[in-house]
């Protein structure tokens, strides 16, 4: 009896280590952004550009983490300029994420009462997949993109849609103990 115990023991120890280390997926707040999302990782935050084909450049803040050969990133666009056309600004984003990727679901999308678009590519020369999803409020353009790399070996797996599927544009229903994402200077 009592080696039966030690040997499920000894058992249960190896399974845990040999199997791979899963990184916990954490809430995180930006509410200087207004918008809050989950993801596995600890999240760094920079400045960077978005080029719209057609609109031009504009200032983004980017939230980026990796994990399980996952890249996940959020990234919030300023589209704030007179005359901006929401709708055109939506599209525009929508046909650069596409560009010449082979598209396997695009699609409207939907957080509360506001429209977007989602989306998901094959990336060329066997890159792996990236999902995203687009939603265009208050002169802010959100872009939530999930890239599965080659090496995760599961282009299907759901770690993509529940990342770029957790966004929510209502501070109203942050989750208890929300990471605050400060911005960089």
């Amino acid at each position: 009896m009592r080696f039966t115990a030690v040997t499920c023991f000894v058992a249960a120890v190896l399974a845990m280590t040999a199997a791979p280390a899963q990184a916990q997926w954490k809430s995180y707040v930006s509410r200087d952004l207004q918008f809050t999302f989950i993801v596995p990782g600890e999240v760094k935050v920079e400045k960077g550009v978005y080029k719209g084909e057609r609109s031009g450049d504009h200032s983004a803040i980017v939230f980026r983490s990796t994990a399980n050969n996952i890249e996940y990133t959020a990234t919030v666009i300023d589209m704030s300029a007179p005359n901006a056309n929401p709708a055109s600004l939506l599209e525009e984003a929508v046909v650069t994420f596409q560009g010449r990727n082979k598209v396997l679901m695009d699609n409207y999308g939907r957080i509360g009462g506001l429209y977007g678009r989602k989306g998901t590519v094959e990336l060329p020369n066997s890159g792996g997949r990236s999902m995203a999803s687009f939603y265009f409020q208050n002169g802010k353009l959100y872009r939530m993109q999930a890239t599965i790399l080659p090496a995760n070996d599961d282009p299907a797996t759901p770690d993509a849609a529940r990342f770029v599927d957790s966004e929510v544009l209502n501070l109203n229903n942050v989750e208890p103990g929300s990471i605050e994402l400060k911005l960089p200077n």
